[in-house]
């Protein structure tokens, strides 16, 4: 038997063992579910979805930044609803790694022995925020925390001069590296957005078969970077479906235990996702400082 504090004991291997999903089509503007609720749910199913009993150990909660609405620390408010006292519970800034980087960080908690059961979990719920703006209705939601700031995205970090010229936004910023990029690799613009539809279709094809996909229809290639009145271009070379789509109302998380106790617990092991390693890179958020 190894020993429990050796980095290779089976309490320090860190092993996902559930993923939960959940999308809401609500009938009725009002019975639209609020982005606490969704992470609530996403991390019921799983647990479900392991087939044990975790959720009460969580020792690691990660929240990824959502931007539908604002709550007083939702972290607090997610760990009261499940009942939980995570020694470590987070909600992070706005940033496209933070999901990935959450999973890294919290294999890691459980490598160093800081914790045998962790979450990591996010939640939108725009498209039910959006239709209650326009039609003017109140959602019986979590009153909005108008006293939280708003967080800070794409023009707090950019020179004014960026800002200014309307080119400090992802959709406007991308372009840049995209053109680089195909340039580097030897393509015409042409080929490389013909690589990128061919890619694209493939998402689209796998969301297709997934009841909690947003879009469940596979595009073909031509459809995804062809601008059309439904598929508008939104900046050189992307159209709406070759960018993210924020108007959603979907959860995702995903438990992590340790090899140890997941077998404890009962988990079959063709069920254990292992974590075998990361890599993270440190950038400015200013990208005219980036290399």
């Amino acid at each position: 038997m190894t020993n429990s504090h050796s980095p290779t004991s089976e309490h320090r291997i860190p092993v996902i063992v559930g993923v939960g999903e959940i999308v809401d089509r609500p009938s009725e503007i009002t019975s639209g579910l609020e982005p606490l609720i969704l992470l609530e749910q996403a991390l019921k199913r799983a647990e479900a979805d392991s087939g044990g009993k975790l959720l009460d150990e969580i020792g690691s909660l990660d929240i990824v930044n959502f931007l539908s609405w604002r709550y007083q620390d939702p972290a607090r408010q997610l760990s009261e609803r499940l009942g939980i006292k995570p020694a470590h519970a987070y909600y992070g800034p706005v940033g496209g790694e933070s999901p990935i980087r959450y999973l890294h960080e919290a294999a890691q908690r459980i490598a160093r022995g800081e914790c045998s059961v962790a979450a990591v979990c996010g939640a939108e719920a725009q498209s039910t925020a959006t239709k209650a703006e326009r039609a003017k209705v109140d959602l019986p939601w979590t009153p909005f925390a108008h006293d939280v700031p708003e967080p800070k995205r794409g023009a707090a970090f950019q020179k004014p001069m960026a800002v200014t010229l309307g080119v400090f936004r992802p959709i406007t910023v991308y372009p840049l590296y995209e053109s680089a990029t195909s340039a580097h690799w030897g393509q015409t613009p042409r080929e490389a957005l013909a690589e990128s539809g061919e890619l694209w279709s493939t998402y689209s094809g796998v969301a297709a078969q997934n009841p909690n996909s947003w879009l469940k229809k596979r595009f073909t290639p031509e459809e995804i970077t062809t601008p059309t009145p439904e598929n508008r271009l939104i900046a050189w070379p992307y159209t709406k479906l070759m960018v993210a789509n924020p108007t959603v109302n979907m959860g995702g998380a995903i438990l992590m235990t340790s090899l140890a106790k997941a077998r404890a617990t009962g988990i079959a092991e063709d069920r254990l996702v292992h974590v075998w390693g990361g890599a993270s890179a440190e950038e400015p958020r200013d990208y005219l400082v980036r290399d």
